[in-house]
């Protein structure tokens, strides 16, 4: 029987307060909102039938509440910060209308046209950021396990959903998923394919 990893289950953290609402929060370690529990909450029935080996999250709160939210009764997850959210710097908890009022149009090119090339003002490198995520992927690919689970942000996602479905950087924001969802990617044989 071949071991290792057939499932990826990725889960985005849940609905924020609505003072973060249509903002890019990165860095700043907010909680969910009552909303954000509750939807989390939803998913635990799914979530515990998957019954993944290990369970990854992000140490930034919003992520912790998910997985309390979504597998209390877990007592064997694992923090990595290489999951943690992109830090936009001066973006940070700003709207995308706030971010075009001040931002030089060449900037938000890059950061639509080539997001590996960008880097935040005064925030992080979005080409260290994929590295970090792309590291931990390659690691837990090599898991003995058949399913793992990762609870993290939105950024994080689209680079590994991006990553595994072979998508180029620039259309990463095709794939972002919803808050308080989970998408499922099957492993088998080196390829990735959306799951059950």
């Amino acid at each position: 029987m071949v071991r290792g990893l057939k499932k990826l289950i990725l889960i985005r953290h849940g609905e924020l307060p609505p003072m973060y609402q249509g903002r890019y929060v990165g860095s700043s370690d907010v909680c969910l909102s009552a909303q954000g529990i509750c939807d989390c909450r939803k998913l635990a029935a799914r979530f515990a039938a998957l019954n993944p080996g290990k369970i990854f999250v992000s140490p930034m709160r919003r992520a912790r509440e998910s997985a309390a939210a979504i597998c209390p009764e877990r007592r064997d997850l694992i923090y990595d910060p290489r999951i943690r959210e992109v830090d936009f710097g001066d973006w940070e908890n700003l709207t995308f209308d706030e971010i075009q009022k001040t931002a030089p149009p060449e900037l938000l090119d890059l950061w639509f046209r080539h997001p590996e090339e960008m880097r935040f003002p005064n925030g992080a490198s979005v080409a260290d950021h994929f590295a970090a995520v792309d590291e931990f992927m390659a690691e837990i690919l090599a898991l003995p396990e058949p399913a793992a689970a990762v609870i993290t942000h939105g950024g994080v996602l689209m680079r590994m959903i991006s990553r595994a479905m072979k998508i180029p950087p620039e259309r990463q924001f095709e794939v972002l998923p919803p808050r308080a969802s989970m998408t499922i990617l099957n492993f088998h044989e080196g390829v990735f394919a959306y799951g059950e």
